[in-house]
């Protein structure tokens, strides 16, 4: 049986995240991104994908496959030489039987730890997740339930059946959706989610909310990823006396 899970990672500097790509037929900056990978115009030695990569993609539901397809194969591909993260978010996950060396973390496994070696004996401490967790206990529920294999299977005969009404119907209602917004008094939320992960002056990095907010002082080492369907910002980690988080675009990288 393939382990694509691990307890422990180990950050690297240059390091990059991105979450919320958001990808679909008529939004694929990620796939120029992966391109400008292979093609050595962005150089990393790993890559952290947080999570709602793309607007639908679920192991069980056959019709989410085909547009994916050729996402998949490059990640492998740049896997031989990447050392690539997949969190899933709510809505890619069950994707582990598309991948052999993209290392993936579903829900359950999230936080999940990993450590940034400042200097050599000094460290900094990491949980990362897509950011569907400590949600209100009802939320939550239904996101837990909605990835059980015998729901999903049931769903993929129905989307089958109506010639797949109900997959292009969240594919629709996607496309409509703004992911760009700003959410009011969200430090608020911050400080409250931060007090869940019980972090204890470690840094916590989300996806999810798409706000591009970081708060780092004595009490909370916390960032929430910009969504790269927005700005197609991607972000470096870098160690330089402190943690820096370097927000790059893709349109300044010559693709």
């Amino acid at each position: 049986m393939k382990k694509h899970l691990q307890d422990e990672v180990i950050i690297k500097n240059g390091a990059i995240f991105i979450a919320d790509a958001h990808e679909n037929e008529q939004r694929e900056s990620f796939w120029n991104f992966l391109c400008a990978l292979k093609e050595g115009k962005i150089k990393t030695s790993q890559l952290f994908l947080m999570g709602d990569i793309f607007d639908l993609l679920i192991g069980e539901i056959s019709a989410t496959h085909s547009f994916a397809k050729k996402y998949i194969f490059l990640l492998e591909e740049l896997s031989k030489d990447i050392e690539i993260f997949y969190l899933e978010g709510n809505h890619d996950f069950n994707l582990s039987p598309f991948f052999k060396k993209v290392k993936i973390f579903p829900l359950q496994k999230q936080p999940l730890k990993a450590i940034f070696y400042t200097e050599k004996d000094k460290k900094e401490n990491f949980f990362l997740a897509h950011g569907d967790i400590f949600l209100n206990p009802f939320l939550g529920f239904i996101l837990k339930n909605l990835r059980r294999h015998f729901l999903l299977h049931f769903l993929n005969f129905l989307n089958k059946l109506t010639f797949n009404f109900i997959s292009k119907q969240i594919l629709a209602n996607q496309k409509k959706k703004n992911l760009f917004f700003k959410i009011n008094n969200f430090e608020n939320l911050v400080y409250q989610r931060y007090k869940k992960y019980n972090a204890n002056n470690t840094w916590v990095i989300e996806g999810h909310y798409h706000q591009n907010f970081i708060l780092n002082n004595e009490n909370i080492k916390y960032f929430n990823l910009d969504s790269f369907a927005y700005k197609e910002s991607f972000f470096v980690v870098e160690y330089n006396q402190e943690i820096k988080f370097q927000e790059q675009n893709l349109r300044g990288q010559n693709v």
